[in-house]
């Protein structure tokens, strides 16, 4: 590609990383550099993996299933013990939310839902009088799928946890 006289002040230098320059360049650079552990670090030529193989359990049904009513009283218990001695401070809540979500996501693991998937959501506010909608949507079967959620609040802050039962077959 020509450019004109006139544009050719404006016009730009191939870069060091378009595709056929970056290759140049690191044949170049590589050519006097060739060592042991040069070439130790290139990947291994190796074929695709083989797929593992597992065997059917043909259990479509969970041997016990998700109760939200227990879970309910669990998350409440958490947020109780947890919250209500707490002031609202944005910086400490960042790390009291992961520790909530751990903490009520161990105590429902604890209830053994085997081959249920549990998905634990906790939010945490300034109480201002302002309002707030929390929503979610899901995709799952509603025969064993299901959710529980509670809400707590004191003086300065709100708190809101969701802990999701999803089944996998």
């Amino acid at each position: 590609m020509t450019v004109p006289p006139q544009l050719a002040s404006l016009a730009r230098e191939s870069s060091l990383f378009s595709t056929a320059s970056f290759h140049e360049h690191m044949r170049k650079k590589t050519e006097s550099t060739k060592s042991i552990v040069a070439m130790s670090q290139e990947p291994p030529e190796s074929g695709p993996r083989p797929k593992a193989m597992y065997e059917n359990t043909y259990q479509l049904e969970p041997k016990k299933k998700f109760q939200a009513g227990r879970v309910k009283a669990i998350i409440d218990e958490v947020l109780e013990a947890q919250l209500k001695d707490e002031k609202y401070d944005p910086k400490s809540c960042r790390q009291l939310v992961k520790t909530l979500s751990e903490i009520i996501k161990s105590k429902v693991k604890d209830c053994q839902y085997e081959r249920y998937k549990i998905v634990c959501l906790v939010t945490i506010g300034q109480l201002k009088e302002e309002g707030l909608r929390i929503a979610s949507r899901c995709v799952w079967d509603p025969k064993w799928d299901t959710f529980a959620t509670s809400t707590y609040r004191n003086k300065t802050l709100f708190a809101v946890a969701s802990v999701y039962g999803v089944y996998l077959e």
